[in-house]
């Protein structure tokens, strides 16, 4: 397995599996919406998205989806780890740990202060894997979202 930067030739396949884990996190399935907006994100440069690629025939395996934000405290970049996602085919197989282990090299290169995620509050697969990854719940903030 490989991770690298995903580019267009990829799109169909990540596409599958966007929609797949957004089927996952209760949304319906939308092939040629998800397609249209992965393709606006990398036209654009609006978010970094890293893809796990296979060793045998390059099928893409899982993806991680970042966007970038500032700290005006820190003066410095942050790296919003939005949305992670594996190929039910490709589960058990250390995809998410490789997406994530990239997503922390690629913080380092790029001088961020810090990575950020949520998940869900019963997530608790995803919720040991970050823990396992260094990564540690924000006991000193409140999340608040208002629908517009």
């Amino acid at each position: 397995m490989k991770t690298v930067k995903c580019c267009e030739k990829y799109i169909d396949q990540l596409t599958d599996i966007f929609d797949e884990y957004r089927l996952f996190c209760g949304f319906e399935l939308n092939p040629l919406e998800t397609s249209k907006f992965l393709k606006k994100l990398m036209l654009n440069e609006e978010s970094v998205i890293f893809i796990a690629l296979d060793a045998k025939n390059e099928n893409v395996m899982g993806f991680v989806n970042l966007y970038p934000c500032y700290s005006s405290l820190a003066l410095q970049r942050l790296w919003i780890l939005n949305d992670l996602g594996v190929s039910s085919k490709h589960r058990g197989k250390g995809v998410s740990k490789a997406l994530i282990q990239q997503v922390q090299k690629f913080a380092k290169e790029t001088k961020a202060v810090r990575i950020e995620l949520k998940t869900g509050i019963n997530n608790t697969t995803a919720q040991r894997l970050y823990q396992s990854m260094d990564f540690t719940i924000d006991n000193n903030n409140v999340y608040y979202r208002v629908p517009c």
